[in-house]
């Protein structure tokens, strides 16, 4: 995808389907915060971003990836990670930052912000084991990107419900983090034949709509008294029908505002790079930035 294209989807992103999205589940009137509004459309529970950040950049995902097309040479040739180190990297620095939002969700530091620290802990240390584990099994080896996905796997299912379940309920978290996502990522892509080089929507859509279903059936008043405030007719009876309609609103605003915004930026500015330019490869097409240049006297 060009990037003056990201770009622009972007802008059409955020203001289409992420600013609504955020003040439906969060803001005090939200039409989906049951915790908030006593007369809330939708009683759903959302603690720190499951159906606002990760299902609903995941569904956007899968559609975008769908109109896009191909990478040139999908399937016919191999697109290896850059550098497994920065992969490393780069996830243990995610996993610090996750706590910033995950037990930052309580705003307070307080015993809620505790138990979401620990339940984001151990969802996530469940699930870096599970992913590589079950790789070993079925392919005879582990490997780091196997460890790192499930790692961010972890992290995006236990979001939704970080200040609402137990530590028993965070291991349970884990080990569905851990595996579900791990067979959408290389069963269900396979199978849909889709290219998402980042693997967003098996890690993403899935593990979010997965953690917002698991958070309607696993949040206990033992982890959150707040849960007593509006929902505890509901609370361990009926929330994951609450959260059922959440996932529903969530996927059909993603998808509609993607479709909307993915035909009118090809329409204007186009969505693709041309044939020379995603095969010269878009670091140096689009910013010149492809490597160190040279002249002629080496300088």
């Amino acid at each position: 995808m060009k990037y003056s294209a990201i770009m622009a989807f972007i802008v059409g992103w955020m203001l289409l389907v992420y600013f609504p999205l955020a003040h439906m589940v969060w803001g005090s009137d939200g039409m989906m915060n049951g915790l908030g509004n006593a007369k809330a459309g939708i009683k759903a529970i959302d603690f720190a971003g499951g159906t606002v950040v990760h299902m609903s950049s995941g569904w956007s995902a899968l559609l975008l990836a769908i109109i896009l097309g191909r990478r040139k040479g999908w399937g016919h040739r191999p697109f290896l990670p850059h550098s497994m180190v920065l992969t490393m990297v780069g996830t243990g620095m995610l996993w610090v930052g996750w706590y910033g939002f995950n037990a930052g969700s309580a705003v307070a530091a307080d015993g809620i912000a505790a138990n979401a620290f620990t339940a984001t802990t151990l969802a996530t240390a469940v699930a870096c084991i599970v992913w590589p584990a079950i790789e070993w099994v079925t392919r005879g080896k582990p490997t780091i990107l196997g460890f790192c996905s499930g790692a961010v796997a972890g992290l995006v299912v236990i979001t939704p419900g970080a200040g609402f379940v137990t530590s028993t309920g965070a291991v349970i978290v884990g080990l569905l983090a851990g595996s579900i996502p791990y067979l959408a990522c290389t069963k269900l892509k396979a199978l849909l034949k889709y290219d998402d080089a980042l693997d967003t929507f098996g890690v993403h859509g899935v593990g979010g709509t997965m953690g917002a279903l698991l958070t309607g059936f696993l949040a206990t008043p033992e982890a959150n008294p707040n849960l007593n405030t509006n929902l505890a007719q509901i609370v361990g009876r009926t929330l994951w029908l609450e959260q059922l309609k959440a996932i529903g609103l969530t996927i059909a605003l993603a998808l509609t505002g993607t479709l909307i915004l993915a035909f009118l930026v090809k329409a204007v500015i186009g969505l693709r790079p041309t044939s020379d330019s995603e095969e010269m490869g878009l670091d140096d097409a689009d910013h010149g930035e492809a490597g160190y240049h040279f002249d002629e006297a080496g300088g």
